[in-house]
């Protein structure tokens, strides 16, 4: 993200907040299933079209298919679904609040007692939670103030989780607006540098989009150039009878280069993005004040 954080720094008006990012905010739960390790994601680059097998829903068993569908033409109407939308006036003071349900590393939950954890010394490995968790997470509109992070197990409620975030680690949602909602020159910023051989751009686009897709739904003319931004990267497959990570089924998207198994969701009638297999983006709008929802009357994106 550093590349476009950098420009989007430049294009915007006044200050940014540079305290040092903590460790909780570098996990953050908008990093999609996108976005792996470096090396892992290299070694699934291909450009051939291949077949998902043996990709079925856990609870209901219905097999997920990838094909060499027209992905570019799906793209194309979520693009103008996107655009249909309304777009949400935000003030410097508010915060935009997202819910999402996943897995625990996933979505940077973590139950583990800090008091606990900061007595053992040395190398250790941490336990971490292997069920389903929703997190509930509020970012600051202008990244001048601190964040917030709750996480509760969605089978077990007594196990919860509440984290303050400082610093503002990936694009505040005023760096987002600074974006270019053209295209083309979107793509070129996710992209990076240029320099870069085909793979390794590849691979530094779906991260970017996979880091700024959740919050972009609240800005039409983004989110509608992102969508046609991706219909111009190479090996795009559509994927059917997928469910994201909370059960929704939709009609999905994933690319070669992108980890294994990783798919984005949408509505099938709608087209609204429902997140991905592994991190379901369940609520977004804007928040008056940290840790609790918006009101009606707040933007709020509809689902």
């Amino acid at each position: 993200m550093e590349h476009i954080t950098d420009q989007a720094l430049h294009e915007q008006s006044g200050a940014i907040d540079t305290s040092p990012v903590s460790p909780a905010r570098r996990n953050r739960r908008r990093l999609l299933v996108l976005v792996a390790a470096p090396l892992a994601l290299a070694a699934a680059v291909s450009w051939g079209v291949v077949a998902l097998d043996g990709a079925h829903d856990d609870k209901s068993g219905t097999a997920a298919t990838k094909h060499n569908g027209d992905a570019t033409q799906l793209l194309a109407r979520i693009a103008l679904a996107a655009a249909d939308r309304p777009a949400v006036t935000v003030r410097d003071d508010q915060y935009i609040y997202t819910k999402s349900q996943g897995s625990a590393g996933e979505l940077g939950v973590e139950f583990n007692d800090p008091a606990e954890l900061a007595k053992r010394k040395g190398t250790f490995k941490v336990e971490q939670y292997k069920g389903a968790v929703r997190s509930e997470q509020w970012d600051s509109v202008d990244g001048k103030r601190s964040g917030l992070r709750k996480g509760v197990a969605v089978d077990d409620p007594a196990k919860k989780m509440t984290m303050a975030m400082y610093g503002s680690g990936y694009l505040t949602f005023r760096q987002l607006e600074a974006l270019p909602t053209d295209p083309d020159a979107l793509l070129k910023r996710l992209y990076g540098d240029t320099r870069m051989g085909p793979a390794r751009r590849l691979e530094i686009a779906l991260e970017n989009i996979g880091a700024i897709i959740d919050n972009a739904t609240l800005l039409p003319d983004l989110s509608a150039a992102l969508y046609r931004a991706m219909a111009k990267l190479p090996g795009a497959h559509v994927v059917d009878h997928v469910k994201d990570a909370a059960g929704r089924e939709g009609v999905g998207l994933t690319f070669e280069g992108a980890s294994a198994g990783s798919v984005w969701v949408f509505d099938p009638s709608s087209l609204v993005y429902l997140g991905t297999t592994r991190s379901a983006l369940l609520d977004i709008g804007v928040a008056d004040r940290k840790g609790e929802a918006p009101t009606g009357s707040s933007p709020r994106l509809p689902h």
